[in-house]
Protein backbone atom coordinates (compact mmCIF):
# COMPACT_ATOMS: atom_id res chain seq x y z
CA UNK A 1 0.00 0.00 0.00
CA UNK A 2 1.34 3.57 -0.85
CA UNK A 3 0.04 6.95 0.45
CA UNK A 4 0.36 10.42 -1.61
CA UNK A 5 -0.88 13.12 0.02
CA UNK A 6 -1.95 16.26 -1.94
CA UNK A 7 -3.24 19.74 -0.93
CA UNK A 8 -5.29 21.43 -3.35
CA UNK A 9 -6.65 24.91 -2.75
CA UNK A 10 -6.74 24.24 1.20
CA UNK A 11 -8.25 20.70 0.66
CA UNK A 12 -6.95 17.74 1.71
CA UNK A 13 -6.14 14.59 -0.15
CA UNK A 14 -4.53 11.24 0.60
CA UNK A 15 -4.43 8.95 -2.35
CA UNK A 16 -4.41 5.52 -0.96
CA UNK A 17 -2.84 2.54 -3.63
CA UNK A 18 -3.84 -0.56 -3.18
CA UNK A 19 -3.37 -4.08 -4.99
CA UNK A 20 -6.43 -3.48 -6.94
CA UNK A 21 -7.90 -0.19 -6.52
CA UNK A 22 -7.48 3.32 -5.34
CA UNK A 23 -9.13 4.88 -2.87
CA UNK A 24 -9.07 8.95 -2.23
CA UNK A 25 -9.76 10.36 1.31
CA UNK A 26 -10.92 14.03 1.06
CA UNK A 27 -11.34 16.95 3.31
CA UNK A 28 -15.33 18.16 2.29
CA UNK A 29 -16.43 21.05 4.43
CA UNK A 30 -19.82 21.25 3.42
CA UNK A 31 -22.73 22.26 5.83
CA UNK A 32 -25.90 19.75 5.19
CA UNK A 33 -29.19 19.83 6.52
CA UNK A 34 -30.69 16.61 7.16
CA UNK A 35 -33.61 14.58 9.29
CA UNK A 36 -31.79 11.13 10.28
CA UNK A 37 -30.38 11.38 13.57
CA UNK A 38 -26.80 12.15 13.65
CA UNK A 39 -24.72 11.16 17.25
CA UNK A 40 -22.67 13.55 18.81
CA UNK A 41 -19.08 13.82 17.01
CA UNK A 42 -18.89 11.94 14.15
CA UNK A 43 -20.86 9.33 12.40
CA UNK A 44 -19.54 7.51 8.97
CA UNK A 45 -22.00 6.46 6.65
CA UNK A 46 -21.96 3.79 3.93
CA UNK A 47 -22.70 5.35 0.44
CA UNK A 48 -22.00 3.02 -2.50
CA UNK A 49 -23.18 6.01 -4.86
CA UNK A 50 -21.55 5.89 -8.41
CA UNK A 51 -20.27 9.32 -10.02
CA UNK A 52 -18.45 9.89 -12.83
CA UNK A 53 -15.03 9.24 -11.69
CA UNK A 54 -15.39 6.13 -9.19
CA UNK A 55 -17.84 4.92 -6.31
CA UNK A 56 -18.26 7.25 -3.31
CA UNK A 57 -17.90 4.65 -0.56
CA UNK A 58 -18.70 6.51 2.87
CA UNK A 59 -19.46 9.98 3.90
CA UNK A 60 -18.18 10.92 7.17
CA UNK A 61 -20.41 13.53 8.83
CA UNK A 62 -19.59 15.85 11.69
CA UNK A 63 -21.60 17.32 14.27
CA UNK A 64 -21.25 20.26 16.42
CA UNK A 65 -23.48 22.73 18.62
CA UNK A 66 -24.11 24.78 15.85
CA UNK A 67 -24.72 22.42 12.49
CA UNK A 68 -23.99 19.20 10.68
CA UNK A 69 -21.34 19.20 7.82
CA UNK A 70 -19.88 16.49 5.83
CA UNK A 71 -16.34 16.75 6.78
CA UNK A 72 -14.19 13.65 4.80
CA UNK A 73 -15.68 11.39 1.81
CA UNK A 74 -14.09 8.30 0.90
CA UNK A 75 -14.06 7.28 -2.79
CA UNK A 76 -13.12 4.12 -4.89
CA UNK A 77 -11.54 4.95 -8.45
CA UNK A 78 -10.30 2.65 -11.13
CA UNK A 79 -8.52 5.40 -12.44
CA UNK A 80 -4.50 4.70 -12.21
CA UNK A 81 -3.43 8.30 -13.32
CA UNK A 82 -4.32 10.91 -10.65
CA UNK A 83 -3.73 14.28 -11.06
CA UNK A 84 -4.66 17.36 -8.80
CA UNK A 85 -7.02 18.40 -12.18
CA UNK A 86 -8.84 14.92 -11.37
CA UNK A 87 -9.11 15.20 -7.49
CA UNK A 88 -10.67 19.09 -8.27
CA UNK A 89 -13.15 17.27 -10.37
CA UNK A 90 -13.84 14.19 -8.08
CA UNK A 91 -14.08 16.88 -4.85
CA UNK A 92 -16.60 18.51 -6.81
CA UNK A 93 -18.77 15.14 -7.74
CA UNK A 94 -18.59 14.43 -3.95
CA UNK A 95 -19.87 17.85 -3.39
CA UNK A 96 -22.84 17.96 -6.24
CA UNK A 97 -23.87 14.07 -5.48
CA UNK A 98 -23.75 14.67 -1.34
CA UNK A 99 -27.14 16.64 -1.73
CA UNK A 100 -28.65 13.61 -3.59
CA UNK A 101 -27.24 10.66 -1.12
CA UNK A 102 -28.05 12.05 2.42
Amino acid sequence: MTVIQYDINNVKFAVIHEENKILIYMDVNKEIKINKEIKDGITYMDINKEIKDGIIRKIIICKTKISLYICNAIVETKNRIITEDFLKNIYMEVVEASDNVI
